[in-house]
């Protein structure tokens, strides 16, 4: 059930260049969050906002929701200004999350870049229902690398100055035989999720992609996130942001 609450920010912190670490206390929210989906947030009270900004659901702490963001434009510089204690307004939790299955005998998380966000709460979720699960994470380089505590992962970066040197679905491409009876989920760049999915069709894999797309309104009235389906347009926020692979038209949307 969507809740819309006033909330108080716990936690703060500059974690990387332009990447900060928010959290919030809400108990209702952190118990209804599924890993994947979203919240929409903004300062309480009258002020230079007007909407509120989307922010995937990094983790859950007890009672507390974090979110992993860079800072991209002025509001997300605006918000990353709020100190300790600051009133925002949150609806939430928003969208469909990952589906996780335990007919899969492993769970392979894709993440490229600032599509790591959300993947810490899935592999949280993944650990904590004792399932086999093994992270990919791929950035430009090592500076633009983000914390990623996650053991036994594998880094990939496009310059080679940390792990495997090259895209992340590379790195996976070269250990999927190695696989048996997986799933993957990806978040990151348009351009890796296309591959993710090419690579997960052509092995036969089940796939479900996080995508992210431009959302005013987060519950789908205003139609600004829509791409096409392979049956109909869909909306990025009502209808995702979590899709199987195989619903989206990656040709005619993304010019395979």
């Amino acid at each position: 059930m969507m809740l819309e609450q006033k909330v108080k920010i716990t936690s703060h912190q500059k974690i990387a260049p332009q990447v900060f670490l928010m959290a919030y206390a809400s108990p209702q929210m952190a118990a209804q969050a599924r890993p994947g989906q979203f919240v929409h947030l903004k300062p309480s009270g009258p002020g230079p906002l007007l909407l509120r900004r989307p922010f995937s659901i990094n983790r859950v702490k007890g009672s507390n929701l974090f979110i992993m963001y860079r800072v991209v434009g002025r509001g997300t510089s605006l918000i990353s200004s709020l100190p300790k204690g600051t009133e925002m307004d949150v609806l939430g939790p928003l969208g469909k999350g990952f589906e996780i299955s335990r007919k899969y005998s492993e769970h392979v998380i894709l993440a490229g870049g600032m599509g790591l966000a959300p993947m810490q709460f899935l592999a949280d979720r993944l650990k904590a229902m004792k399932l086999e699960s093994r992270i990919f994470y791929g950035c430009a380089g090592k500076k633009e690398m983000l914390p990623c505590p996650a053991p036994g992962k594998i880094i990939a970066t496009d310059d080679g100055s940390c792990g495997y040197k090259g895209f992340v679905t590379d790195a996976f491409l070269t250990c999927i035989d190695k696989f048996k009876k997986p799933v993957v989920y990806a978040c990151g760049p348009w351009p890796m999720l296309k591959r993710t999915a090419m690579i997960c069709r052509q092995h036969n894999i089940d796939c479900q992609v996080s995508l992210e797309a431009f959302m005013a309104c987060g519950v789908g009235a205003c139609q600004g996130c829509v791409v096409k389906g392979v049956k109909e347009y869909v909306t990025v926020c009502r209808q995702g942001p979590v899709f199987d692979s195989r619903e989206i038209d990656w040709e005619q949307e993304f010019g395979l």
